[in-house]
């Protein structure tokens, strides 16, 4: 399973509200909210590049695998 991290990795860099992610990445507000609560099955390389760009981070300061226990 992916865990999703962005809003941990937003909120360390001072970004605390879904609002303000989506004035930094410049995206609808629906977008922001989505990835803010990682309420997303994909993501495209142009958003996790701005995401990147926007966090100052590498994508796996944004996803994490955990192993589901069998």
């Amino acid at each position: 399973m992916i865990e999703v991290m962005i809003r941990e990795r937003a909120e360390s860099c001072g970004i605390t509200t879904a609002y303000q992610l989506q004035k930094a990445m410049e995206v609808s507000p629906t977008l922001a909210a989505r990835l803010w609560k990682g309420e997303f099955d994909m993501i495209g390389l142009v958003t996790l590049d701005n995401l990147c760009r926007v966090l100052r981070c590498q994508p796996s300061k944004l996803f994490r695998y955990v192993s589901e226990k069998e």
